[in-house]
């Protein structure tokens, strides 16, 4: 008997730590998402402290691409991490998925970790995934799109708890009535997972910035979209108003409120916003909104028909993003440095790329923003032209059939 507990045992850890999955990223966390509780069913517990260090030792092992030790620790927690590989991207990708156990009440938020992110520092966050629709698979779209390095999806609906937060702010969204947030809202809660990530990743990450997608409902006087960084303060690095610029690009119809800006404006500013407020070095980041901004959060209101309603309004988000954010892919990604050339270089006006199978070419400014992207059905030897481009030195991804290659492009 002893013997067939054993064997059962270590069937169990072959399940759990062995984890592995493969198909569409997107897909995978869209099951999630559709599937996450509502709410009515008041399943939605706190975690108490001796969790919340497991799990920030679980993210430190994430971020340390430690994934053995990941999964020994999360599986205290009624978590898993599962290596998934996208085998929709070329070449393939690697995800680590932080999510629930099947058999486990702990509904605490699904978190996917980009082994090779091309984005290193943008993590994108959707707190309010039932209750702003879509935002969750918007979520989930812009990260793979952009290849950021982290998206953060809630685990229930934002009032599935009976419980109440501590944390200061009122709001309708749970009842008829003006209340306090509801323990389920992670984006008013200190006490959460969702917190716990953040703080973890803004300090291990340099620069990191989280990017935090809402949505509202527009009433006659709203703009379509309300951008904040949680403060009436202009940082050094403006990422609101990139985003809004890039956004823009994407469709001029739409209109903005930015809340350092206009400050007159006080409607979904997201100052409540408890990441907001740890990012921006509240002191205390559950009661005082932040006086100072390190330009690190930037909170995202949408109207739903322009941006969140379906995958044209996603791709918008997720193409002013890549404008806004420099790619950052990792050196050893781009395995074909030594069999493309770029010529004549330097150059007064245009460059052919020799190489074969080319179905994209990005070219970026020392600033790490994108000037000019242009895509091929696998063409042999395009040429690019900067006569448009000022004199300087550019930055070529070359991406082909068998890869990326980067290459430096000087204009004359």
């Amino acid at each position: 008997m002893r013997k067939v507990f054993r064997f059962l045992v270590f069937l169990l850890s072959i399940s759990i730590f062995g984890q592995t999955a493969s198909g569409n990223i997107e897909t995978y966390i869209d099951n999630i998402i559709d599937n996450v509780p509502n709410s009515s069913s008041n399943v939605y517990t706190s975690p108490n402290t001796t969790q919340l260090s497991t799990w920030n030792t679980v993210i430190n092992f994430l971020v340390a691409d430690d994934l053995a030790s990941a999964r020994t620790n999360a599986n205290g927690l009624g978590y898993q991490v599962t290596e998934f590989t996208d085998t929709s991207i070329s070449p393939n990708k690697i995800f680590y998925v932080l999510e629930k156990q099947s058999v486990s009440s702990n509904y605490w938020g699904t978190y996917v970790f980009n082994k090779t992110p091309h984005i290193n520092n943008l993590i994108i966050q959707a707190p309010h995934i039932k209750n702003d629709i879509n935002t969750g698979h918007q979520a989930v779209y812009c990260f793979k799109n952009t290849l950021a390095r982290a998206v953060f999806i809630s685990g229930t609906h934002r009032c599935n708890s009976n419980s109440y937060s501590s944390c200061s702010g009122s709001t309708s969204t749970c009842s008829s009535s003006s209340e306090s947030y509801r323990i389920s809202d992670l984006a008013h809660n200190v006490t959460t997972m969702f917190q716990k990530t953040t703080e973890n990743l803004l300090t291990n990450i340099p620069n990191s910035v989280f990017v935090q997608l809402h949505g509202f409902g527009k009433r006659s006087t709203d703009p379509y979209v309300i951008l904040s960084n949680g403060t009436r303060i202009t940082p050094t690095t403006d990422y609101a108003t990139l985003i809004k610029e890039a956004l823009l690009k994407e469709d001029n119809s739409l209109t903005f409120k930015i809340a350092h800006i206009d400050t007159d404006w006080t409607r979904l500013i997201g100052f409540t916003n408890t990441q907001g407020r740890l990012i921006n070095n509240s002191t205390n980041h559950c009661s005082f909104s932040a006086t100072t901004t390190t330009g690190r959060f930037v909170h995202i209101e949408q109207e739903k028909s322009k941006l969140r309603n379906d995958s044209s309004g996603w791709a918008k988000m997720s193409n002013a993003l890549k404008e806004v954010f420099p790619n950052t892919l990792s050196i050893t990604e781009y395995n074909l440095n030594n069999k493309i050339s770029v010529s004549p270089n330097p150059t007064s006006k245009e460059v052919v790329i020799k190489a074969k199978q080319i179905s994209k070419v990005e070219v970026f400014n020392l600033f790490g923003q994108r000037i000019l992207s242009k895509k091929f059905n696998k063409v042999n030897n395009p040429s690019i032209n900067l006569i448009n481009a000022s004199s300087g030195i550019y930055l070529f991804k070359i991406k082909t059939s068998n890869g990326f290659a980067l290459k430096k492009v000087i204009r004359l």
